[in-house]
């Protein structure tokens, strides 16, 4: 998904039950100096802040890593499969 400066509530639920239904490695290097070591922890501080501010350009950048997250354990073949 593209950058936008806010997101619907689908959106995020949607992206939010992706991870939610699939089992992925905790550990990713994201590229230009962003590695994350417990990705389970880091999701669970992004899906609170996409479900209370996706609306609020503020944390637009916030909410698309969760999608930038996503397409990196895709591209990195990082997803071990459904829960």
């Amino acid at each position: 998904m593209e950058y936008k400066p806010t997101y619907t509530k689908e959106e995020i639920e949607a992206v939010i039950a992706w991870f939610q239904t699939h089992q992925c490695e905790q550990d990713i290097d994201m590229g230009g100096g962003i590695h994350i070591r417990e990705l389970s922890k880091t999701l669970e501080q992004l899906f609170h802040i996409a479900r209370t501010q996706h609306e609020n350009r503020v944390f637009s950048g916030q909410i698309y890593f969760l999608f930038r997250i996503r397409d990196e354990l895709l591209k990195q073949n990082k997803v071990i499969g459904e829960k």
